[in-house]
């Protein structure tokens, strides 16, 4: 008998807001400088087989093509299944109307590797540490998979506040690894987030995320409060019963002109939360904070208010 399998394929993030160029590649180049971030999420800490993922990412402006590019990188491992995502991005940054707008698009390749020799099924056996998994289908060497990606984007930024919409993989596409199909679901992000100013000291960052593989929706909902160099916050993730999944607590500092760096813990809320220790997230970014010598200087400044 032949089964399908479904699962959620992107990674998921709690510091989304610090990291928006991951998910949106019109985001590329609105920290105005070199940009390099990077990150290590480990979900679900003390689950077997649980998710971890390892990304980096770098984007900076280019003036003489009056936009950006960038290049991603990330690294999701979830049991015996682990995922590898490269990309290139271009995109192109304008003012408009209704304020700053940036369109862009990311291709690269996505490999999936399946390690074989921890897959176990009901009618299997292991003697002698030889394992038999009595399935014409899997097999216990490594399965691997290679095939395009692609995402298109768009990021506004104004007076009021960021509105990013983006759309990874359309249409989905499969491809094969050994005797195993994949298929690569399209993923729909949207993004949103304002800056209030709270007297002369601080400042609240509301902060929407959406993400959808026209399956199942997960929202994130939060915001974070900045005073001076540091900020601290909070997002809820999951407001359905099909949904709910944590309150997520996040804080972090400015660290220089040059390097920011911030933590975040995962409070489960579903019916994992009995199973595991939570969630870790860390993220450190560098910007270089300085005009990138490419072309003529734009005569607007592609940066939003707050980072």
């Amino acid at each position: 008998m032949i089964t399908t399998l479904s699962s959620q394929q992107a990674p998921q993030y709690t510091q989304f807001m610090l990291n928006r160029y991951q998910f949106n590649p019109a985001y590329g180049g609105l920290d105005r400088s070199l940009s390099i971030t990077a990150g290590l999420r480990t979900q679900w800490t003390q689950f077997e087989g649980a998710p971890s993922t390892q990304f980096i990412n770098v984007h900076l402006p280019l003036y003489a093509l009056d936009g950006s590019v960038g290049l991603a990188l990330e690294n999701d491992r979830l049991g015996p299944l682990n995922r590898v995502n490269i990309s290139g991005s271009y995109n192109y940054v304008f003012e408009s109307i209704v304020g700053l707008l940036s369109f862009g698009g990311r291709i690269g390749v996505n490999q999936v590797e399946i390690d074989g020799s921890v897959l176990r099924t009901p009618m299997g056996s292991v003697i002698d540490n030889v394992v038999d998994l009595n399935d014409p289908i899997l097999l216990t060497n490594n399965l691997r998979g290679v095939s395009p990606w692609w995402g298109i984007g768009l990021y506004l930024v104004n007076d009021y506040g960021e509105f990013g919409l983006s759309l990874d993989n359309p249409p989905s596409n499969g491809f094969e690894a050994g005797s195993s199909q994949f298929n690569a679901s399209e993923l729909l992000t949207i993004y949103a987030k304002t800056d209030i100013p709270v007297g002369d000291l601080f400042t609240v960052a509301p902060n929407i995320l959406i993400r959808s593989d026209f399956t199942q929706t997960q929202v994130d909902v939060g915001a974070l409060v900045y005073y001076e160099s540091v900020f601290g916050g909070l997002t809820v993730r999951g407001f359905t019963a099909n949904s709910r999944d944590a309150i997520n607590f996040i804080g972090g500092a400015q660290l220089n002109d040059n390097i920011r760096f911030s933590y975040s813990f995962d409070f489960n809320i579903s019916g994992l939360s009995t199973f595991h220790d939570g969630t870790h997230e860390f993220i450190v970014n560098y910007n270089l904070n300085k005009k990138i010598k490419t072309g003529e200087y734009p005569s607007i400044i592609y940066n939003p208010r707050y980072n």
